[in-house]
């Protein structure tokens, strides 16, 4: 093996173990000796791969940024799903898509962005855009999709993009709670299922 294989190893298992720790204990109750402790190495052998513990909190920031939508259908793929789909089934697809991308290493980022979002400005600005803005923006292109293909009503899209995504970020906080608890999250994908015809029903065709 190579030693920058080792390296990259090494700075994998360094991010891995930040991200239990941080998702735990909070960023600001971890140390970097604890985290040197946990990974099997010198502390000092840390600031080869991270120059402190900002940077690492950035680098957690940054994958959760690139990999939230990685399963998200495109809006050709939404096109073809109308096909086929009805409006009901696309958004509970969605739902499953966004279920897909919430892994162990970003369901516990997105714990660290909720407790840091007060105290870090990145964090702040990763729930305000990529988790409340960008969706909603998401919603308003599958909406007039939708709408262009005649099947749905005439509505304020906005609006209805914020009423879905405002109550799926509240299931989603209560979806994060049932897995960190051990419990059974079924009952929750249910809610959010009815979140979704209760939507539907108001924009369906009279």
């Amino acid at each position: 093996m190579h030693s920058s294989e080792i390296k990259k190893s090494t700075k994998q298992k360094i991010f891995e173990t930040s991200v239990k720790l941080f998702s735990k204990e909070g960023y600001n109750g971890v140390s970097m000796r604890q985290i040197a402790k946990e990974v099997g190495i010198k502390e000092s052998s840390i600031y080869n791969h991270y120059k402190n513990k900002e940077e690492i909190l950035i680098s957690l920031f940054d994958y959760f940024a690139e990999n939230l939508t990685a399963h998200r259908p495109s809006e050709e793929e939404i096109e073809k799903m109308l096909s086929y789909m009805s409006v009901e089934d696309v958004f509970k697809q969605l739902i499953i898509s966004f279920g897909r991308s919430l892994n162990g290493t970003l369901d516990d980022i997105a714990r660290i962005i909720y407790t840091e979002q007060f105290r870090n400005e990145k964090a702040k600005k990763l729930m305000l855009e990529n988790m409340i803005s960008e969706p909603s923006r998401f919603i308003i292109k599958v909406l007039k999709i939708m709408y262009s293909k005649k099947m749905i009503k005439k509505i304020d899209m906005e609006l209805i993009a914020d009423e879905y995504n405002y109550g799926l970020l509240a299931l989603t906080f209560e979806y994060a709670h049932a897995v960190n608890n051990g419990e059974d999250t079924a009952l929750v994908i249910k809610k959010m299922f009815k979140h979704v015809s209760f939507i539907c029903e108001y924009i369906k065709l009279d």
